[in-house]
């Protein structure tokens, strides 16, 4: 009992350092940001240029800048545009597209930090964005046999409805009412995921685990640290698993060329506190999660795979 009260405890001061003092700065600044463009009707503008550049890859405007958003500002930045297109009722082809491209993509806070191990960001950034391309090329056409809800968003300018111009004032305080509103939608999930690692940790029930798959382990070249970066990516996200891979390094010094490898896999949304942050933050994306999933693995095995031939 000590250690699942512990386990929660330390779970809760983490989840609230995270969601209070990282990701609702942030939200606050790209929401309210996000807010005063669409009042400016720059949004209109911005997405109107990307729509003929990315519409091959199945994107539309503001699908393009959601996957921007993750390469340059943070994980929970896309929230912003996805929900604009939920907003503007866009078709569930260029939502599930633009949702695998964000779950394929490596986001920057996790890609940035890792400058501090001799690792450039940008090849980073670049080999998640080839990921992310090819999952919502796949979603965008998985999705082209089955009949479709909605309107496509950002194709035509007939599809924009104009937005009422906001003052700076007004757009902070919307953008700062949704930014926490996702916080509380979040804060659930990843007091729960990180709680899951703390206890993993602390029972031994990881030691276990490789201990009775040491031979499958050993045929396919897998350490017990491997297993605890990917338990760690799964249950707490890619932030979590970046701290982890900093902890180590201190000890180990690991390769640059291992760390290149495993951020090619780890550094991406796809995960559960993503995927619960993405889905609860904007509920219209629910009904195309799983394509946009299955579409995600893929672009994620491209990205693995450029890594490697590279």
């Amino acid at each position: 009992m000590t250690i699942l009260i512990n386990a929660i405890l330390d779970a809760g001061r983490s989840a609230v350092d995270i969601a209070i003092f990282t990701f609702l700065p942030l939200m606050i600044v790209t929401f309210s940001l996000m807010r005063y463009l669409e009042g400016m009707s720059a949004l209109r503008w911005v997405a109107g240029r990307a729509n003929p550049l990315f519409r091959s890859f199945g994107l539309d405007g503001l699908g393009a800048l959601a996957v921007l958003q993750l390469s340059l500002v943070s994980s929970a930045a896309p929230i912003a545009a996805l929900s604009l297109m939920a907003h503007r009722k866009t078709s569930d082809r260029f939502m599930a597209a633009a949702l695998a491209a964000v779950l394929a993509a490596a986001p920057a806070n996790a890609s940035f930090p890792l400058a501090g191990l001799g690792v450039d960001p940008a090849l980073i950034i670049l080999n998640g964005i080839c990921g992310a391309l090819v999952a919502s090329t796949l979603a965008y056409w998985m999705l082209g046999r089955r009949p479709v809800s909605g309107k496509i968003c950002s194709d035509d300018k007939a599809d924009y409805h104009v937005a009422a111009r906001l003052d700076l004032l007004a757009a902070i305080n919307r953008g700062g009412a949704d930014a926490i509103r996702v916080i509380s939608a979040v804060l659930p999930v990843l007091v729960i995921s990180l709680a899951l690692v703390r206890l993993i940790q602390s029972t031994g029930a990881l030691s276990a685990f490789t201990s009775v798959t040491q031979p499958l382990l050993q045929l396919l070249g897998v350490s017990q640290q491997d297993v605890l970066f990917f338990l760690t990516k799964c249950l707490a996200g890619s932030s979590a698993a970046v701290t982890l891979l900093f902890d180590i390094h201190k000890e180990l010094s690991l390769p640059t060329e291992k760390i290149i490898h495993s951020s090619a896999l780890l550094l991406n949304p796809l995960d559960l506190p993503g995927i619960s942050i993405l889905t609860a933050s904007v509920p219209a994306l629910r009904p195309v999660a799983g394509v946009a999933v299955l579409c995600a693995l893929a672009g994620i095995i491209i990205r693995v795979a450029l890594v490697s031939w590279l």
